[in-house]
């Protein structure tokens, strides 16, 4: 029997070191970190298991953005109260080196004013204490009226484990909370999404319309989603794990700052999918920044799904088809040509119904293993449809499916012509599929030896 994970919310006005302390208790790099108030705008969960006195404690930690901060307050402050609506605990956190301020015991009076603070256990958490003096500066915070009060130094490892203790202390485990192991054990990988593109094309507004409900901050000021965020939702009867991601400008825009970490986010975010959906801004057609965004899912082999959002917005367009639309996107994005295409508008839930069989039928399609000895015999016969320099191929096998990878023994890959390779990769997705996903074929020099009759 394992505990259902708890539900813990870290809450507190910008720049107090909430995402830093939401990395340090999940125990990886998951929310950027800043000197800029108001990096996170969106809640951001993560799972991960605690051991407090030699016993398993599995938590769900909720990081939000900061309160009573910038133009995206009252945003902020929406996301925040639904994270607070299934908190088991929250924290609260302060800046022991500024003390506490008077917009910390407006937000403080705030929350109390909604009754939170008497049915969801409350720890004050004062950090950035790497010091005596400003151990002395926490005295101010007991006048809130909070139980427990604990300092700590989220960026250093200080007083994370008293931390810890103190919340598997106020929330111990119950009957109703033990759940079978073999739940656990049996449940399946999610195929992994991640939601991609440049900035202001509409991608957390279809986060929302897929998921369903208002999960992500929108706004029409490009820019507004600077952390890759995880959310589990199940389309269809299917779960997958959808990852929004901050939009990719220009290099020339990405120098420093927020942007250089949005990106290495949005390559972390594609590294870790199965699957991308590249949003196309259909309103003001491709631009060369979406051929690199592009390029860069087909570099790291993600399978990939092309969605024009705001399609709506050519409706009174007559002559301009979704036909002709997807044969202009297939001419400059030649390289996606295996990429599925969906026109949608995501702001009137329009074209989406789709998705869920489509993520479904990819990543099927991706996760699957060709025995080697058919592998090796359907290449053999099929090179002798078009083999200009005459190769002799020996044992093929798969060596790899994400992305899907085979490799061929030959008696000289320099005789592999690329007008073979094209029509191989061409045969294979006629007779696999693989529809979304690029498939990488290698050729090695290799000796003539007999593929194994079952692998």
């Amino acid at each position: 029997m394992t505990q259902v994970p708890r539900r813990i919310v870290i809450i507190g006005r910008p720049n107090v070191g909430k995402s830093t302390l939401f990395n340090r208790l999940i125990g990886r790099k998951k929310a950027l970190v800043h000197d800029l108030p108001g990096v996170t705008r969106d809640r951001m969960e993560g799972s991960t298991e605690w051991w407090v006195q030699g016993k398993s404690f599995p938590v769900q930690l909720i990081d939000t953005g900061g309160l009573g901060g910038d133009q995206f307050s009252n945003e902020i402050q929406k996301q925040v109260h639904l994270a607070l609506e299934n908190a088991d605990l929250i924290l609260f956190l302060f800046d022991s080196q500024s003390g506490l301020t008077p917009l910390d015991e407006e937000l403080f009076r705030e929350i109390s004013r909604s009754g939170l603070t008497q049915t969801i256990p409350f720890i004050g958490v004062v950090n950035k204490v790497d010091a005596e003096c400003h151990e002395a500066r926490i005295a101010d915070f007991f006048s809130l009226g909070l139980d427990t009060v604990l300092t700590l130094s989220a960026e250093h490892g200080r007083g994370i484990d008293d931390l810890q203790a103190a919340i598997a202390e106020i929330l111990p485990p119950l009957e109703e909370d033990l759940i079978p192991e073999s739940t656990e054990k049996d449940h399946p990988k999610f195929p992994h999404i991640a939601v991609v593109g440049r900035p202001n094309v509409g991608k957390s507004t279809l986060f929302n319309a897929i998921l369903g409900e208002n999960r992500m901050i929108t706004s029409p000021i490009a820019g507004t989603t600077v952390d890759a965020v995880d959310s589990l939702a199940t389309l269809n009867g299917k779960s997958f794990l959808f990852m929004d991601t901050a939009g990719i400008r220009r290099k020339s825009k990405t120098e420093q700052g927020i942007e250089v970490l949005s990106v290495v986010q949005t390559r972390k975010a594609l590294e870790r999918a199965d699957i991308a959906v590249l949003v196309l801004d259909g309103e003001k057609g491709i631009t060369d920044q979406d051929e690199k965004i592009g390029g860069l899912i087909e570099e790291v082999g993600c399978s990939v799904i092309l969605v024009v959002n705001k399609w709506d917005t050519q409706s009174k367009n007559i002559q301009f088809t979704s036909e002709l639309a997807a044969k202009r996107i297939r001419k400059q994005m030649a390289y996606l040509k295996y990429a599925p295409i969906l026109f949608v508008s995501a702001l009137k839930k329009q074209g989406i119904d789709s998705l869920g069989e489509l993520f479904e039928e990819i990543y099927h399609q991706r996760q699957l293993k060709i025995p080697t000895h058919e592998f090796t015999e359907w290449i053999r016969e099929e090179a002798t449809i078009h083999n200009p320099m005459n190769a002799k191929f020996f044992l093929c096998h798969q060596s790899g499916r994400n992305p899907p990878t085979f490799l061929c023994h030959v008696n000289d890959p320099d005789k592999i012509h690329f007008s073979l390779k094209r029509h191989l990769v061409n045969a294979m997705r006629t007779r696999w599929g693989y529809m979304g996903s690029p498939v990488r074929l290698n050729f090695v020099e290799g000796k003539n030896r007999k593929a194994s009759p079952r692998k």
